[in-house]
Protein backbone atom coordinates (compact mmCIF):
# COMPACT_ATOMS: atom_id res chain seq x y z
CA UNK A 1 0.00 0.00 0.00
CA UNK A 2 1.32 3.44 -0.92
CA UNK A 3 1.37 6.04 1.84
CA UNK A 4 2.06 9.75 2.17
CA UNK A 5 2.76 11.69 5.35
CA UNK A 6 1.53 15.13 6.42
CA UNK A 7 3.34 17.06 9.16
CA UNK A 8 2.81 20.56 10.55
CA UNK A 9 3.93 22.76 13.42
CA UNK A 10 2.60 26.19 14.37
CA UNK A 11 4.86 29.00 15.48
CA UNK A 12 2.22 29.86 18.05
CA UNK A 13 2.55 26.50 19.81
CA UNK A 14 5.81 24.72 19.17
CA UNK A 15 8.90 26.75 19.67
CA UNK A 16 11.20 23.73 19.74
CA UNK A 17 13.68 23.90 16.90
CA UNK A 18 13.54 20.18 16.18
CA UNK A 19 9.77 19.70 16.66
CA UNK A 20 8.97 19.44 12.96
CA UNK A 21 12.01 17.29 12.22
CA UNK A 22 11.00 14.84 14.98
CA UNK A 23 7.42 14.70 13.68
CA UNK A 24 8.63 13.85 10.16
CA UNK A 25 10.95 11.10 11.42
CA UNK A 26 8.13 9.60 13.54
CA UNK A 27 5.74 9.52 10.55
CA UNK A 28 8.35 7.89 8.27
CA UNK A 29 9.07 5.29 10.96
CA UNK A 30 5.35 4.44 11.14
CA UNK A 31 5.21 3.96 7.35
CA UNK A 32 8.18 1.58 7.47
CA UNK A 33 6.77 -0.33 10.45
CA UNK A 34 3.49 -0.91 8.59
CA UNK A 35 5.54 -2.03 5.54
CA UNK A 36 3.93 0.65 3.36
CA UNK A 37 5.69 2.37 0.47
CA UNK A 38 6.37 6.09 1.08
CA UNK A 39 5.06 7.95 -1.97
CA UNK A 40 5.44 11.58 -0.87
CA UNK A 41 5.87 13.98 2.06
CA UNK A 42 3.77 17.10 2.72
CA UNK A 43 5.44 19.38 5.27
CA UNK A 44 4.04 22.75 6.44
CA UNK A 45 6.42 24.67 8.68
CA UNK A 46 5.16 27.43 10.95
CA UNK A 47 1.58 27.34 9.61
CA UNK A 48 -1.60 27.65 11.68
CA UNK A 49 -4.08 24.80 11.55
CA UNK A 50 -7.06 27.16 11.87
CA UNK A 51 -7.10 27.95 8.15
CA UNK A 52 -6.03 26.44 4.83
CA UNK A 53 -4.71 29.77 3.54
CA UNK A 54 -0.95 29.85 2.90
CA UNK A 55 -0.65 26.14 3.80
CA UNK A 56 0.92 25.25 0.49
CA UNK A 57 1.70 21.63 1.33
CA UNK A 58 -1.76 20.94 2.76
CA UNK A 59 -3.35 22.39 -0.37
CA UNK A 60 -1.01 20.27 -2.51
CA UNK A 61 -2.14 17.20 -0.54
CA UNK A 62 -5.82 18.01 -1.16
CA UNK A 63 -5.14 18.62 -4.84
CA UNK A 64 -3.38 15.23 -5.17
CA UNK A 65 -6.21 13.60 -3.22
CA UNK A 66 -8.76 14.87 -5.74
CA UNK A 67 -6.79 14.58 -8.97
CA UNK A 68 -4.14 11.84 -8.66
CA UNK A 69 -6.11 8.67 -8.06
CA UNK A 70 -3.15 6.26 -8.05
CA UNK A 71 -0.58 8.34 -6.17
CA UNK A 72 -1.35 6.98 -2.66
CA UNK A 73 -3.79 4.86 -0.65
CA UNK A 74 -3.35 6.19 2.88
CA UNK A 75 -2.45 9.50 4.57
CA UNK A 76 -0.36 9.20 7.73
CA UNK A 77 -0.62 12.02 10.28
CA UNK A 78 0.29 12.34 13.95
CA UNK A 79 -3.17 13.46 15.14
CA UNK A 80 -6.27 15.22 13.93
CA UNK A 81 -5.17 18.67 15.14
CA UNK A 82 -1.97 18.42 13.02
CA UNK A 83 -4.20 18.19 9.96
CA UNK A 84 -6.90 20.73 10.84
CA UNK A 85 -8.13 22.93 13.69
CA UNK A 86 -11.10 24.36 11.87
CA UNK A 87 -14.39 22.44 12.20
CA UNK A 88 -15.76 23.43 8.78
CA UNK A 89 -12.49 22.65 6.96
CA UNK A 90 -12.21 19.33 8.79
CA UNK A 91 -15.58 18.11 7.48
CA UNK A 92 -14.73 19.32 3.96
CA UNK A 93 -11.47 17.35 4.09
CA UNK A 94 -13.21 14.21 5.36
CA UNK A 95 -15.78 14.46 2.57
CA UNK A 96 -13.01 14.62 -0.05
CA UNK A 97 -11.24 11.69 1.65
CA UNK A 98 -14.37 9.52 1.49
CA UNK A 99 -15.13 10.52 -2.12
CA UNK A 100 -11.60 9.54 -3.17
CA UNK A 101 -11.85 6.26 -1.20
CA UNK A 102 -8.58 6.90 0.63
CA UNK A 103 -7.62 6.06 4.21
CA UNK A 104 -6.44 8.32 7.04
CA UNK A 105 -4.15 6.91 9.76
CA UNK A 106 -3.56 8.67 13.12
CA UNK A 107 -0.32 7.12 14.36
CA UNK A 108 -0.58 8.65 17.84
CA UNK A 109 -3.83 6.67 18.38
CA UNK A 110 -2.61 3.80 16.15
CA UNK A 111 -5.92 3.69 14.27
CA UNK A 112 -7.58 4.49 10.93
CA UNK A 113 -10.34 7.04 10.61
CA UNK A 114 -13.76 5.45 9.89
CA UNK A 115 -17.22 6.97 9.18
CA UNK A 116 -18.20 5.85 12.71
CA UNK A 117 -15.65 8.35 14.02
CA UNK A 118 -17.44 11.31 12.39
CA UNK A 119 -19.08 12.49 15.61
CA UNK A 120 -16.05 12.17 17.87
CA UNK A 121 -13.67 13.70 15.31
CA UNK A 122 -16.13 16.55 14.79
CA UNK A 123 -16.10 17.24 18.53
CA UNK A 124 -12.31 17.09 18.50
CA UNK A 125 -12.24 19.62 15.65
CA UNK A 126 -14.52 21.96 17.62
CA UNK A 127 -12.34 21.62 20.72
CA UNK A 128 -9.17 22.18 18.68
CA UNK A 129 -10.69 25.27 17.08
CA UNK A 130 -11.75 26.66 20.47
CA UNK A 131 -8.27 25.95 21.81
CA UNK A 132 -6.74 27.93 18.95
CA UNK A 133 -9.23 30.77 19.39
CA UNK A 134 -8.48 30.97 23.10
CA UNK A 135 -4.75 30.78 22.42
CA UNK A 136 -5.04 33.58 19.84
CA UNK A 137 -6.85 35.79 22.37
CA UNK A 138 -4.18 35.14 24.98
CA UNK A 139 -1.42 35.93 22.52
CA UNK A 140 -3.11 39.17 21.37
CA UNK A 141 -3.77 40.16 24.98
CA UNK A 142 -0.19 39.44 26.05
CA UNK A 143 1.08 41.31 23.01
CA UNK A 144 -1.06 44.35 23.90
CA UNK A 145 0.15 44.30 27.52
CA UNK A 146 3.76 44.26 26.30
CA UNK A 147 2.94 47.20 24.03
CA UNK A 148 1.30 49.14 26.89
CA UNK A 149 4.39 48.59 29.04
CA UNK A 150 6.69 49.37 26.14
CA UNK A 151 9.00 46.54 27.09
CA UNK A 152 9.84 45.54 23.53
CA UNK A 153 10.15 47.82 20.49
CA UNK A 154 9.97 45.97 17.19
CA UNK A 155 11.76 47.32 14.14
CA UNK A 156 11.74 45.77 10.69
CA UNK A 157 14.74 45.12 8.50
CA UNK A 158 13.64 48.11 6.39
CA UNK A 159 13.95 50.61 9.26
CA UNK A 160 16.72 53.06 8.47
CA UNK A 161 19.10 54.38 11.13
CA UNK A 162 18.60 51.65 13.71
CA UNK A 163 19.85 48.15 14.53
CA UNK A 164 18.56 45.69 17.11
CA UNK A 165 21.32 44.16 19.22
CA UNK A 166 20.51 41.79 22.11
CA UNK A 167 16.84 42.86 21.97
CA UNK A 168 17.85 46.51 22.32
CA UNK A 169 17.33 49.18 19.65
CA UNK A 170 20.53 51.15 19.00
CA UNK A 171 21.43 53.86 16.50
CA UNK A 172 23.31 52.89 13.35
CA UNK A 173 25.40 56.07 13.10
CA UNK A 174 26.28 55.65 9.42
CA UNK A 175 22.62 55.40 8.40
CA UNK A 176 21.53 57.96 11.02
CA UNK A 177 23.61 60.63 9.25
CA UNK A 178 21.61 59.99 6.07
CA UNK A 179 18.33 60.21 8.01
CA UNK A 180 19.40 63.55 9.53
CA UNK A 181 20.36 64.85 6.09
CA UNK A 182 16.89 63.93 4.76
CA UNK A 183 15.20 65.82 7.61
CA UNK A 184 17.46 68.86 7.19
CA UNK A 185 16.79 69.06 3.45
CA UNK A 186 13.05 68.78 4.10
CA UNK A 187 13.25 71.60 6.67
CA UNK A 188 15.00 73.74 4.05
CA UNK A 189 11.90 73.43 1.88
CA UNK A 190 12.84 70.61 -0.52
CA UNK A 191 10.30 67.94 -1.43
CA UNK A 192 10.96 64.21 -1.61
CA UNK A 193 11.73 64.34 -5.35
CA UNK A 194 14.49 66.92 -4.92
CA UNK A 195 15.79 65.20 -1.76
CA UNK A 196 16.13 61.98 -3.77
CA UNK A 197 18.13 63.91 -6.41
CA UNK A 198 20.31 65.43 -3.69
CA UNK A 199 21.09 62.00 -2.24
CA UNK A 200 21.86 60.65 -5.69
CA UNK A 201 24.14 63.62 -6.40
CA UNK A 202 26.05 62.92 -3.19
CA UNK A 203 26.48 59.27 -4.13
CA UNK A 204 24.22 58.01 -1.33
CA UNK A 205 22.58 54.70 -2.22
CA UNK A 206 19.66 52.76 -0.78
CA UNK A 207 20.29 49.46 0.98
CA UNK A 208 19.72 47.62 -2.29
CA UNK A 209 22.42 49.73 -3.93
CA UNK A 210 19.99 51.71 -6.06
CA UNK A 211 18.51 55.20 -5.88
CA UNK A 212 16.50 56.36 -2.90
CA UNK A 213 12.79 56.20 -3.74
CA UNK A 214 10.54 59.17 -2.98
CA UNK A 215 8.18 56.90 -1.02
CA UNK A 216 11.07 55.78 1.20
CA UNK A 217 11.97 59.40 1.93
CA UNK A 218 8.37 60.28 2.78
CA UNK A 219 8.08 57.26 5.11
CA UNK A 220 11.26 58.29 6.92
CA UNK A 221 10.02 61.86 7.42
CA UNK A 222 6.57 60.75 8.59
CA UNK A 223 7.84 58.08 11.01
CA UNK A 224 7.87 59.35 14.65
CA UNK A 225 10.34 56.57 15.50
CA UNK A 226 13.17 58.89 14.45
CA UNK A 227 12.32 61.34 17.24
CA UNK A 228 12.33 58.43 19.72
CA UNK A 229 8.55 57.78 19.74
CA UNK A 230 7.28 54.26 19.05
CA UNK A 231 3.66 53.81 17.94
CA UNK A 232 2.20 50.41 18.85
CA UNK A 233 -1.12 48.54 18.65
CA UNK A 234 -1.74 49.81 15.13
CA UNK A 235 -3.01 46.40 13.99
CA UNK A 236 -3.62 42.85 15.15
CA UNK A 237 -4.63 39.49 13.66
CA UNK A 238 -8.35 38.65 13.85
CA UNK A 239 -8.83 34.94 14.56
CA UNK A 240 -12.22 34.60 12.86
CA UNK A 241 -11.38 36.37 9.59
CA UNK A 242 -7.69 35.38 9.64
CA UNK A 243 -6.92 38.93 8.45
CA UNK A 244 -4.87 41.77 9.86
CA UNK A 245 -7.18 44.40 11.36
CA UNK A 246 -6.04 48.03 11.39
CA UNK A 247 -6.90 49.60 14.72
CA UNK A 248 -8.49 53.03 15.14
CA UNK A 249 -5.98 55.80 15.72
CA UNK A 250 -7.57 56.44 19.13
CA UNK A 251 -6.45 52.92 20.18
CA UNK A 252 -2.82 53.36 19.15
CA UNK A 253 -0.29 53.27 21.98
CA UNK A 254 2.43 55.94 22.01
CA UNK A 255 5.73 55.59 23.90
CA UNK A 256 7.82 58.76 23.80
CA UNK A 257 11.61 58.66 24.24
CA UNK A 258 11.51 54.86 24.34
CA UNK A 259 14.47 54.55 21.94
CA UNK A 260 17.39 56.89 21.15
CA UNK A 261 16.23 59.78 18.93
CA UNK A 262 18.04 60.46 15.65
CA UNK A 263 16.44 63.92 15.21
CA UNK A 264 14.96 66.33 17.76
CA UNK A 265 11.24 66.84 18.32
CA UNK A 266 11.53 70.34 16.81
CA UNK A 267 13.20 69.15 13.60
CA UNK A 268 10.73 66.26 13.21
CA UNK A 269 7.78 68.62 13.69
CA UNK A 270 9.14 71.23 11.27
CA UNK A 271 9.86 68.63 8.57
CA UNK A 272 6.34 67.22 8.84
CA UNK A 273 4.81 70.70 8.72
CA UNK A 274 6.83 71.39 5.57
CA UNK A 275 5.48 68.20 4.00
CA UNK A 276 1.91 69.18 4.92
CA UNK A 277 2.40 72.63 3.39
CA UNK A 278 3.70 71.14 0.13
CA UNK A 279 0.30 69.60 -0.64
CA UNK A 280 -1.09 70.82 -3.97
CA UNK A 281 -3.42 73.64 -3.00
CA UNK A 282 -5.02 76.63 -4.65
CA UNK A 283 -5.64 79.85 -2.72
CA UNK A 284 -9.01 81.43 -3.51
CA UNK A 285 -9.94 85.08 -3.05
CA UNK A 286 -11.66 84.21 0.23
CA UNK A 287 -8.37 82.71 1.53
CA UNK A 288 -9.92 79.24 1.44
CA UNK A 289 -7.76 76.34 0.21
CA UNK A 290 -9.19 73.78 -2.15
CA UNK A 291 -7.83 71.01 -4.37
CA UNK A 292 -8.44 70.53 -8.05
CA UNK A 293 -8.06 67.61 -10.42
CA UNK A 294 -8.38 63.89 -9.84
CA UNK A 295 -4.70 62.89 -9.76
CA UNK A 296 -3.39 65.47 -7.30
CA UNK A 297 0.14 64.74 -6.17
CA UNK A 298 1.29 62.38 -8.92
CA UNK A 299 3.33 65.23 -10.48
CA UNK A 300 4.35 68.50 -8.86
CA UNK A 301 2.33 70.42 -11.49
CA UNK A 302 -0.75 68.17 -11.33
CA UNK A 303 -3.98 70.22 -11.02
CA UNK A 304 -2.07 73.51 -11.54
CA UNK A 305 -2.14 73.67 -15.36
CA UNK A 306 -5.41 75.09 -16.71
CA UNK A 307 -6.66 75.31 -20.30
CA UNK A 308 -7.23 78.93 -21.38
CA UNK A 309 -9.80 77.80 -23.97
CA UNK A 310 -12.23 75.68 -21.95
CA UNK A 311 -11.04 76.00 -18.33
CA UNK A 312 -10.33 72.28 -17.92
CA UNK A 313 -7.31 70.86 -16.11
CA UNK A 314 -4.33 69.65 -18.17
CA UNK A 315 -3.37 65.99 -17.70
CA UNK A 316 0.11 64.50 -17.96
CA UNK A 317 0.37 61.64 -20.45
CA UNK A 318 3.00 59.38 -22.01
CA UNK A 319 3.42 59.40 -25.78
CA UNK A 320 5.69 57.18 -27.85
CA UNK A 321 7.50 58.50 -30.89
CA UNK A 322 8.02 56.36 -33.99
CA UNK A 323 11.52 55.42 -32.80
CA UNK A 324 10.09 54.12 -29.51
CA UNK A 325 11.23 57.11 -27.43
CA UNK A 326 8.76 57.95 -24.66
CA UNK A 327 7.72 61.59 -24.14
CA UNK A 328 5.93 63.21 -21.20
CA UNK A 329 3.29 65.58 -22.50
CA UNK A 330 0.55 67.79 -21.00
CA UNK A 331 -2.82 67.83 -22.80
CA UNK A 332 -6.17 69.40 -22.00
CA UNK A 333 -8.34 66.83 -20.22
CA UNK A 334 -11.31 67.87 -22.36
CA UNK A 335 -9.30 66.93 -25.47
CA UNK A 336 -8.15 63.65 -23.89
CA UNK A 337 -11.74 62.63 -23.15
CA UNK A 338 -13.55 64.02 -26.21
CA UNK A 339 -10.95 64.82 -28.86
CA UNK A 340 -10.78 67.96 -30.98
CA UNK A 341 -13.63 70.48 -30.82
CA UNK A 342 -13.39 71.76 -34.39
CA UNK A 343 -14.55 69.20 -36.95
CA UNK A 344 -11.80 70.14 -39.41
CA UNK A 345 -9.11 69.20 -36.90
CA UNK A 346 -10.50 65.76 -36.15
CA UNK A 347 -8.96 62.73 -37.81
CA UNK A 348 -12.42 61.14 -38.09
CA UNK A 349 -15.69 63.06 -38.59
CA UNK A 350 -18.15 62.43 -35.73
CA UNK A 351 -21.22 64.00 -34.15
CA UNK A 352 -19.38 64.20 -30.83
CA UNK A 353 -20.16 67.23 -28.64
CA UNK A 354 -17.39 69.01 -26.69
CA UNK A 355 -13.65 68.61 -27.08
CA UNK A 356 -10.86 71.18 -27.13
CA UNK A 357 -8.48 72.54 -29.78
CA UNK A 358 -5.80 73.86 -27.40
CA UNK A 359 -2.15 72.88 -27.84
CA UNK A 360 -0.14 70.15 -26.12
CA UNK A 361 2.90 71.02 -23.97
CA UNK A 362 5.95 68.82 -23.46
CA UNK A 363 6.89 68.50 -19.81
CA UNK A 364 10.54 69.29 -20.65
CA UNK A 365 9.50 72.55 -22.40
CA UNK A 366 7.39 73.59 -19.44
CA UNK A 367 10.15 72.89 -16.94
CA UNK A 368 12.58 74.90 -19.10
CA UNK A 369 10.17 77.87 -18.88
CA UNK A 370 9.95 77.52 -15.08
CA UNK A 371 13.75 77.35 -14.91
CA UNK A 372 14.09 80.63 -16.86
CA UNK A 373 11.42 82.30 -14.72
CA UNK A 374 13.22 81.10 -11.59
CA UNK A 375 16.53 82.44 -12.85
CA UNK A 376 14.93 85.81 -13.50
CA UNK A 377 13.18 86.05 -10.13
CA UNK A 378 15.99 84.61 -8.02
CA UNK A 379 18.57 86.97 -9.52
CA UNK A 380 19.75 90.10 -7.69
CA UNK A 381 17.57 92.17 -10.00
CA UNK A 382 14.56 90.05 -9.05
CA UNK A 383 15.34 90.41 -5.36
CA UNK A 384 15.51 94.22 -5.74
CA UNK A 385 12.17 94.17 -7.55
CA UNK A 386 10.60 92.17 -4.71
CA UNK A 387 11.90 94.61 -2.13
CA UNK A 388 10.39 97.49 -4.12
CA UNK A 389 7.09 95.62 -4.30
CA UNK A 390 7.21 95.14 -0.53
CA UNK A 391 7.79 98.88 0.03
CA UNK A 392 4.93 99.70 -2.38
CA UNK A 393 2.54 97.43 -0.46
CA UNK A 394 3.47 99.10 2.85
CA UNK A 395 3.16 102.60 1.37
CA UNK A 396 -0.22 101.75 -0.10
CA UNK A 397 -1.41 100.50 3.29
CA UNK A 398 -0.13 103.70 5.00
CA UNK A 399 -1.68 106.04 2.40
CA UNK A 400 -5.23 104.72 2.78
CA UNK A 401 -7.61 107.76 2.74
CA UNK A 402 -9.92 108.89 5.54
CA UNK A 403 -12.96 107.75 3.54
CA UNK A 404 -11.77 104.16 4.00
CA UNK A 405 -10.56 104.54 7.57
CA UNK A 406 -12.23 101.82 9.59
CA UNK A 407 -12.05 103.76 12.86
CA UNK A 408 -13.87 106.78 11.36
CA UNK A 409 -16.53 104.54 9.90
CA UNK A 410 -17.04 102.77 13.20
CA UNK A 411 -17.52 106.16 14.92
CA UNK A 412 -20.09 107.05 12.25
CA UNK A 413 -21.88 103.80 12.99
CA UNK A 414 -21.99 104.67 16.69
CA UNK A 415 -23.51 108.09 15.88
CA UNK A 416 -26.16 106.48 13.68
CA UNK A 417 -27.12 104.08 16.50
CA UNK A 418 -27.53 107.08 18.87
CA UNK A 419 -29.82 108.79 16.31
CA UNK A 420 -31.93 105.64 16.02
CA UNK A 421 -32.23 105.42 19.81
CA UNK A 422 -33.28 109.12 19.95
CA UNK A 423 -35.91 108.52 17.25
CA UNK A 424 -37.25 105.57 19.25
CA UNK A 425 -37.53 107.72 22.40
CA UNK A 426 -39.43 110.44 20.49
CA UNK A 427 -41.80 107.87 19.02
CA UNK A 428 -42.46 106.38 22.46
CA UNK A 429 -43.07 109.90 23.91
CA UNK A 430 -45.62 110.59 21.18
CA UNK A 431 -43.55 113.32 19.52
CA UNK A 432 -43.19 111.26 16.31
CA UNK A 433 -45.86 109.19 14.64
CA UNK A 434 -45.18 105.52 14.05
CA UNK A 435 -45.22 106.07 10.29
CA UNK A 436 -42.67 108.92 10.45
CA UNK A 437 -40.46 106.85 12.82
CA UNK A 438 -40.46 103.88 10.44
CA UNK A 439 -39.52 106.11 7.50
CA UNK A 440 -36.62 107.88 9.24
CA UNK A 441 -35.35 104.70 10.96
CA UNK A 442 -35.31 102.86 7.63
CA UNK A 443 -32.98 105.50 6.16
CA UNK A 444 -30.63 105.35 9.15
CA UNK A 445 -30.57 101.55 9.03
CA UNK A 446 -29.69 101.60 5.32
CA UNK A 447 -26.84 104.05 6.04
CA UNK A 448 -25.66 101.80 8.91
CA UNK A 449 -25.64 98.71 6.66
CA UNK A 450 -23.68 100.55 3.95
CA UNK A 451 -21.00 101.53 6.50
CA UNK A 452 -20.89 97.89 7.73
CA UNK A 453 -20.18 96.73 4.18
CA UNK A 454 -17.41 99.34 3.78
CA UNK A 455 -15.77 98.19 7.03
CA UNK A 456 -15.92 94.59 5.80
CA UNK A 457 -14.26 95.60 2.51
CA UNK A 458 -11.53 97.47 4.38
CA UNK A 459 -10.79 94.43 6.54
CA UNK A 460 -10.67 92.20 3.47
CA UNK A 461 -8.23 94.58 1.71
CA UNK A 462 -6.18 94.70 4.90
CA UNK A 463 -6.01 90.89 4.97
CA UNK A 464 -4.87 90.82 1.35
CA UNK A 465 -2.19 93.43 2.03
CA UNK A 466 -0.95 91.60 5.10
CA UNK A 467 -0.92 88.32 3.17
CA UNK A 468 1.05 89.86 0.26
CA UNK A 469 3.46 91.56 2.63
CA UNK A 470 4.06 88.33 4.52
CA UNK A 471 4.56 86.24 1.36
CA UNK A 472 7.04 88.71 -0.16
CA UNK A 473 9.00 88.83 3.10
CA UNK A 474 9.07 85.01 3.24
CA UNK A 475 10.23 84.66 -0.36
CA UNK A 476 12.93 87.31 0.11
CA UNK A 477 14.28 85.38 3.11
CA UNK A 478 14.23 82.08 1.18
CA UNK A 479 16.28 83.24 -1.79
CA UNK A 480 19.87 82.07 -1.93
CA UNK A 481 22.47 81.60 -4.63
CA UNK A 482 20.69 78.80 -6.50
CA UNK A 483 22.33 77.47 -9.67
CA UNK A 484 21.03 73.90 -9.93
CA UNK A 485 18.20 73.66 -12.48
CA UNK A 486 16.18 71.06 -10.55
CA UNK A 487 16.41 73.14 -7.36
CA UNK A 488 15.30 76.32 -9.14
CA UNK A 489 12.30 74.53 -10.68
CA UNK A 490 11.44 73.03 -7.29
CA UNK A 491 11.69 76.41 -5.55
CA UNK A 492 9.54 78.22 -8.15
CA UNK A 493 6.97 75.39 -8.02
CA UNK A 494 6.46 76.02 -4.29
CA UNK A 495 4.87 79.34 -5.23
CA UNK A 496 2.95 78.52 -8.43
CA UNK A 497 -0.81 78.88 -7.98
CA UNK A 498 -1.64 78.00 -11.59
CA UNK A 499 -0.37 77.98 -15.17
CA UNK A 500 -2.86 78.99 -17.85
CA UNK A 501 -2.18 77.73 -21.39
CA UNK A 502 -3.49 79.54 -24.49
CA UNK A 503 -2.75 78.86 -28.17
CA UNK A 504 0.14 81.30 -28.50
CA UNK A 505 1.08 82.20 -24.94
CA UNK A 506 0.89 81.08 -21.32
CA UNK A 507 0.62 82.77 -17.91
CA UNK A 508 2.41 81.55 -14.79
CA UNK A 509 0.62 82.85 -11.66
CA UNK A 510 2.67 83.06 -8.46
CA UNK A 511 1.61 83.77 -4.89
CA UNK A 512 4.17 86.59 -4.45
CA UNK A 513 4.78 87.99 -7.95
CA UNK A 514 2.83 89.39 -10.87
CA UNK A 515 1.81 86.92 -13.60
CA UNK A 516 4.74 85.94 -15.84
CA UNK A 517 3.93 85.64 -19.54
CA UNK A 518 5.71 83.27 -21.92
CA UNK A 519 5.17 82.95 -25.67
CA UNK A 520 4.37 79.77 -27.58
CA UNK A 521 5.17 79.45 -31.28
CA UNK A 522 3.59 76.43 -32.91
CA UNK A 523 6.00 74.66 -35.27
CA UNK A 524 3.69 71.74 -36.09
CA UNK A 525 0.97 69.61 -34.48
CA UNK A 526 3.31 68.19 -31.83
CA UNK A 527 6.19 70.70 -31.68
CA UNK A 528 6.24 74.20 -30.18
CA UNK A 529 8.92 76.80 -29.44
CA UNK A 530 8.70 78.63 -26.08
CA UNK A 531 10.29 81.97 -25.15
CA UNK A 532 9.87 84.45 -22.30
Amino acid sequence: MKAVIYCRVSTEEEAQVNALKDQVQEAIAVVRKQKWKLADQYIDEGKSGTTTNKRNEYNRLVSDLEELEDKFDVIVVKSQDRLMRNTKEWYLFVDKLVQAQKKLFFYLDNKFYTPDDALITGIKAILAEEFSRDLSKKINNAHKHRQEKGTNVSITSNTWGYDKINKKVVINEEEAEIVRLIYNLCCEGYGSRIIAKQLEGRGIKSRSGGKFQETTIRRIIRNPLFKGTAVMNKHHLDFNTKKTVHMKESEWIYHENIIPAIVSEEIWQKANEMMDNRAVQEKTEAFVKKQRGRNIGKHFLSSKIICGDCGSVYWLRFRKKANGEQILEWSCSEYVQRGRKTASTRSVATDRVGGCDNIHMKDNDLQEVLFKIGQKIFSQEGLDQMQKALVAVIQKAISSGDDWNAEVLKRNQANIMKKRELLLDKMLDGILSDELFQSKDKGLKQEYDEITEKISNIEQVKKEKEFSQKRIAEIASEIRDINDKALIVSKINDHITKITIFHDYGLVSLDFWEDVKFYIKKINYRKVEITL
